[in-house]
């Protein structure tokens, strides 16, 4: 990458102090010390980080926010685009799947010293035949409901609690119907699903090991009971960061389809509500110039 290359600092407003201008300039001065020129931009409305960035065209553009933004910010990259992350949210978790420091100052530091690899993407396809890429995960189902359920208040004062105590209160106070999942011909059924891009989940949990992030391929982790989860030895994993494939059925694959004949399953990416089943979802190896 250029020295001279132009940037661009996508902020949520709801991200942390990230709707603080001033704030954001902090971080654009330092990319400006390292030759930059950089624009701030703030969002104002849902999707508007996606506009943003589609009219960035093929410069650096930079997501200061959390999973959400991030997850608008690449669905209007170019792809001659390259993503720089600042971890201003409340899970990062695609900052920690880059291995990048989740201190802000210090992760916009880390975007100076510009060397981009290429990651894939998922990417979902609702009945309509509209598609949504992710970054690290969908999930089916029991978390989409928890995502539905949690307030921006809940999330800017309780943080990573606030999903958890969300959580417990969907878990026993929600049915969840059964999900048909196909891969090929091979059919699985499950009342909660998830098809990762990544390792990690909600933050530093871990759903898979890791290497999928380029791997050309999701894993696909099956729920068969949600009750499964607070079982002791099953919840004592998850707590322990132990991959949650080791406690339950999965696989991997390129592709997969996910269907709930006459129910309504919500689907979240990247921790936000995106749509309800059918749904389809593949992988798009190297999809994404990310610097990490």
């Amino acid at each position: 990458m250029h020295e001279s290359t132009d940037a661009v600092i996508i902020g949520n407003p709801n991200s942390g102090r990230a709707g603080d201008e001033g704030y954001l300039e902090g971080f654009a001065e330092i990319l400006r010390s390292g030759g930059l020129s950089v624009e701030v931009l703030n969002t104002e409305r849902p999707n508007h980080a996606t506009e943003l960035a589609s009219a960035a065209g093929d410069r650096l553009v930079v997501a200061a926010g959390g999973d959400g933004t991030l997850n608008e910010v690449i669905n209007g990259l170019s792809r001659g685009a390259t993503l720089g992350v600042l971890p201003l949210g409340t899970a990062n978790v695609l900052a920690r799947e880059l291995g990048l420091p989740l201190d802000a100052e210090e992760a916009c530091r880390r975007l100076l010293k510009r060397e981009p690899s290429r990651v894939d993407l998922g990417v979902a396809t609702d009945g309509r035949g509209t598609e949504r890429r992710f970054a690290c995960m969908a999930g089916i189902g029991f978390d989409a409901k928890v995502v539905d359920a949690v307030t921006p208040r809940q999330k800017r004062y309780l943080r990573s609690l606030a999903f958890a105590l969300t959580g417990f209160r969907v878990l026993f106070g929600s049915s969840f119907p059964p999900v048909r999942i196909s891969q090929g011909e091979k059919v699985y059924v499950a009342r909660f699903a998830i098809v990762a891009n990544g390792h990690y989940y909600g933050g530093d949990f871990r759903v898979s090991g890791p290497g999928l992030l380029t791997s050309g391929e999701l894993e696909t982790i099956l729920v068969e009971r949600v009750s499964l989860l607070i079982r002791p030895d099953v919840f004592a994993s998850i707590m322990a960061r132990r991959p949650l494939n080791r406690a339950m059925k999965s696989f991997t694959a390129t592709e997969v389809w996910a269907q709930s004949p006459g129910a309504q399953v919500p689907v979240q990416l990247d921790g936000e509500l995106w749509g309800s089943l059918p749904m389809s979802f593949r992988i798009e190896p190297a999809a994404l110039k990310v610097i990490r």
